[in-house]
């Protein structure tokens, strides 16, 4: 049995190498690949030739991939949709810049770090926004293995897009400080908030790529995390307001605190049991 485990080990690690195959999708194929030598030696046939043979029918690591990518759902609906609004906003602030810098007289550093800074947030709106649609359909039903392996890897890629922005707003930020002020940072609560903004998201990103967390982890993460952003950003105009957390200012201030209501609701849901409405919905019935 070690020395099963030991070749099944050397087999997975072969198939981890072949893209598209997730650890998910590694676990159901090597549960298979169990079973069927089980079944085998239960046949008589000896244990080294029944994973050899296993692993034949199971067939080569190009061929598992096609297969699965064929029998791989859908995109998810929301998914289609945050795709064409994050192109249709990336065009819109692309055009939006052009006009300006040709009709105002702006720094190239300055127009860079808007046009990155805008860039960045909306890919943290489309991560707010596939969090709140995962959470609110996850409490109905939970999603299949290779729905979750694809969310995964928009999460990824979504976080990989506002991570790199990020990091072009603190550089071109740093151009126009050395052009205007003689200095590459000069540690305003603008570069303070930026920095952190870019700490968080650099280390999601870094959680995503080395610890692999579930899709219900990434996207509760993703709600958190535009709370994290959004109290960076916005947090800036209290503090230049100079309102305090305990002044009755801050009520003017609603949509702000909305916003961090509902994500701190969100992140609840999210944390409860895949199905709870439908559970509850079968009680109640």
């Amino acid at each position: 049995m070690h020395n099963l485990d030991r070749s099944i080990a050397e087999w997975r690690k072969d198939m981890s190498r072949t893209r598209g195959l997730g650890p998910d999708t590694l676990d159901e194929l090597e549960s298979h690949l169990r079973e069927t030598i089980h079944a085998l030696v239960e046949s008589g046939i000896p244990e080294p030739e029944a994973l050899q043979r296993a692993i034949s029918q199971l067939g080569p690591a190009g061929d598992v991939t096609a297969e699965f990518q064929k029998l791989s759902p859908a995109t998810w609906l929301p998914v289609k949709i945050v795709r064409v609004i994050a192109g249709v906003l990336s065009l819109v602030i692309v055009a939006d810049m052009v006009l300006f810098f040709q009709q105002h007289a702006w720094d190239a550093w300055l127009c860079a770090h808007v046009f990155a800074q805008a860039l960045g947030h909306v890919a943290e709106v489309m991560l707010w926004v596939l969090g709140i649609c995962f959470v609110i359909q996850r409490s109905f039903e939970d999603f299949s293995t290779r729905r979750a392996e694809a969310l995964v890897r928009v999460v990824h890629v979504l976080t990989a897009w506002a991570c790199g922005f990020t990091l072009l707003t603190i550089i071109f930020g740093m151009g126009y400080s050395q052009r205007t002020w003689g200095r590459l940072w000069n540690w305003h609560p603008t570069e303070i908030s930026g920095l952190c903004v870019l700490l968080w998201r650099a280390g999601f990103l870094a959680v995503q790529r080395f610890r692999r967390p579930s899709v219900r982890s990434l996207f509760v993460a993703s709600l958190a995390g535009n709370s994290i952003v959004l109290t960076s950003v916005y947090g800036l105009v209290l503090f230049a307001l100079q309102v305090h957390v305990y002044d009755r200012a801050i009520l003017a201030h609603w949509p702000f605190l909305l916003i961090l209501a509902v994500n701190a609701l969100l992140i609840l849901v999210g944390l409860a049991p895949a199905g709870w409405l439908r559970w509850r919905r079968g009680v109640v019935s």
